[in-house]
């Protein structure tokens, strides 16, 4: 006969198992910070990355994972996966963009992150904008 501890430890929550989330870059161009990575499994069950190797525990199921970038109040870089941790451990790989104007990227293989050409042109035309001013200015000097 069990008594109702011997009950009460059959119910315990399943085992947990190891996800192993990869980010890469959540670093904007142009920003000298990093933005906070988070990723939704279920309602409940949201976490907050950093860039590198993030380790976490989820029940087994199958979940359709949700990876942003929190960019002020917005939702930034999205990118979604279907995980299932019924087969046990699972490793995947998230990449930021690098503007908030282009989607995340997410798989089981290491992705690369998107939007690298029009960051370089923003930054090729900031530049360029920058020394023709500054031309400018001493031309206006000097020609005085």
């Amino acid at each position: 006969m069990t008594n109702h501890w011997q009950q009460a430890q059959q119910f315990q929550t399943p085992p947990q198992v190891p996800v192993d989330v990869e980010v890469s870059g959540s670093t904007p161009v142009g920003r000298a910070f990093a933005m906070p990575v988070l990723a939704e499994f279920a309602p409940g069950l949201r976490f907050r990355l950093s860039k590198g190797r993030n380790q976490l525990l989820l029940p087994p199921g199958r979940f359709h994972a949700q990876l942003w970038s929190q960019y002020t109040f917005w939702r930034v870089g999205k990118a979604s996966l279907d995980v299932d941790t019924t087969r046990g451990p699972v490793v995947f790989h998230y990449a930021a963009p690098h503007t908030i104007y282009h989607r995340g990227a997410a798989g089981y293989e290491p992705q690369q992150r998107l939007g690298l050409s029009v960051a370089r042109a923003w930054t090729i035309t900031y530049w360029s904008l920058l020394a023709a001013g500054l031309l400018l200015a001493v031309l206006a000097v000097v020609l005085r």
